[in-house]
């Protein structure tokens, strides 16, 4: 066969890879066997026995030839392989986390792969990242060592190549879940599957049970499998995050996983674009339920247990969340909050972020559901009268609804007195917010 060699691709301990030509122009792969390097008497023997063991996920060779080294201008061995289009998965695992498409399509290859090399008895020999290609629309494993096949050396050294290869290939695909959507727990959860000498398919099926846990048919292993993303120390923050996780959560688990999320107390405002797309999946039935039980979850907890992450759940649901608790339970809620406020207390001399009204904070978002708002705003009134102290907790967490309190309730006047007074005892706060307010607030503020 003529080959053109056009560039050097890299070199390894064994061989050197240049990108060629072959005589029907078609652009391959060459891999020049270093002549010096230990193993080399067996290396053709090993390449053929790889070009008969075709396998999706394994480099495929094509032929053996004679060449002359573009370096040295003598005849060497070389094998010519199909040319890879793509990058390797150390560099890929260095960019964005992989989606749980990808590290399916990535783990599963891999795994394949190599169950196939080891069917052929032979062993890879240095599977790691730099040593599996990742294409536009599969895997491929590439770099098998050249050495004697695995029917002619001992017993003892053909376990102990066996053991390596699938110790690699257990790092591998720990690396996999690691940097994917799926995250350190999940990585974690896949080693726990497995014993010290889990075999390839033990790897495929733990993998399969943690990447597409609704082949295993067990609703509660899907529902937990997702609440682990969710509860992930690296969780991402915004919505092509939230998108991807909405994509791969299926419907049927939908609402016992945000009962979970409830009942576990774990909801936090990064959360919010995946519990809404979520959300707008479910039948109105099951959003009613699913209400009545988070009505049951804030009345338990409120106000001296774990209230705020119910709280923030009940915000991201909107409108429809309130109207959706019990009766019983606006009402309570709605005083205990508007109650709360009264305790409010700002220090800006402490490192304390809040010293009283952290409930009290949250008529912020909820203010507009309340039956009574004019209770509201008789409270913040007061608070805008007071201390120095109580006057700042008004300017840091609740100042930007007034006027739209005050329209609600007719308080305008009040509330402009209010803050006047504010002004004048110096609360910092206040004095800094002021411009936020509508322009016509202002001005009548600071009016004589």
């Amino acid at each position: 066969m003529k080959l053109d060699f056009i560039k050097v691709l890299g070199d390894g301990a064994f061989a050197d890879v240049w990108q060629a030509k072959d005589e029907l122009d078609r652009e391959v792969a060459v891999k020049i066997i270093r002549p010096a390097n230990v193993g080399v008497a067996d290396a053709l023997s090993h390449a053929k026995a790889l070009a008969r063991a075709s396998h999706k996920n394994v480099v495929k060779v094509i032929t053996l030839e004679k060449a002359q080294d573009p370096n040295t201008n003598e005849e060497v061995d070389c094998v010519v392989m199909e040319l890879l289009e793509g990058i390797t998965l150390s560099k890929r695992l260095s960019g964005e986390k992989l989606t749980l498409e990808e590290i399916e399509k990535i783990g599963i290859g891999v795994i394949e792969g190599l169950l196939h090399i080891h069917d052929q008895n032979m062993v890879h020999g240095d599977l790691h990242l730099e040593n599996v290609m990742v294409l536009l629309n599969e895997v491929k494993i590439i770099d098998i060592l050249y050495l004697n096949s695995l029917a002619i050396i001992s017993t003892e050294t053909k376990e102990s190549r066996l053991k390596r290869d699938l110790l690699s290939l257990r790092i591998l695909l720990n690396q996999l879940l690691t940097h994917s959507i799926t995250g350190s727990a999940e990585a974690t959860e896949f080693n726990n599957l497995l014993e010290a000498d889990a075999t390839c398919k033990d790897m495929l099926d733990a993998f399969l049970e943690i990447t597409s846990p609704q082949i295993l048919g067990d609703d509660q292993r899907k529902i937990d499998h997702a609440f682990s993303r969710i509860t992930d120390s690296d969780y991402i923050k915004g919505e092509s995050y939230a998108a991807a996780l909405d994509e791969e959560t299926i419907t049927p688990i939908i609402l016992p996983l945000l009962k979970k999320l409830a009942n576990e107390k774990v909801y936090e405002s990064k959360h919010v674009h995946y519990v809404q797309a979520i959300w707008s999946r479910l039948p109105a039935h099951q959003r009613a339920e699913f209400l009545k039980y988070l009505s049951d979850v804030i009345d338990r907890e409120t106000p001296k247990g774990r209230w705020a992450p119910g709280i923030r759940l009940l915000i991201s649901l909107r409108s429809e969340g309130w109207e959706g608790l019990t009766k019983f339970v606006q009402v309570r809620l709605e005083a205990l909050i508007v109650k709360d406020v009264l305790a409010g207390h700002k220090d800006i001399h402490s490192n304390i972020n809040l010293s009283g009204g952290a409930l009290g904070t949250y008529s912020l978002s909820l203010w507009k559901n309340f039956t009574k708002p004019e209770e509201l705003a008789d409270n913040l009134i007061s608070l805008l009268r007071q201390s120095w102290y109580t006057q700042n907790y008004v300017g840091n967490f609740l100042i930007q609804i007034i006027p739209e309190l005050s329209n609600a309730t007719g308080r305008r006047e009040e509330f402009i007195e209010a803050i006047r007074i504010s002004i004048r005892n110096d609360a910092r706060i206040v004095v800094n917010k002021i411009e936020n307010l509508p322009k016509d607030w202002v001005e009548d503020i600071r009016r004589p």
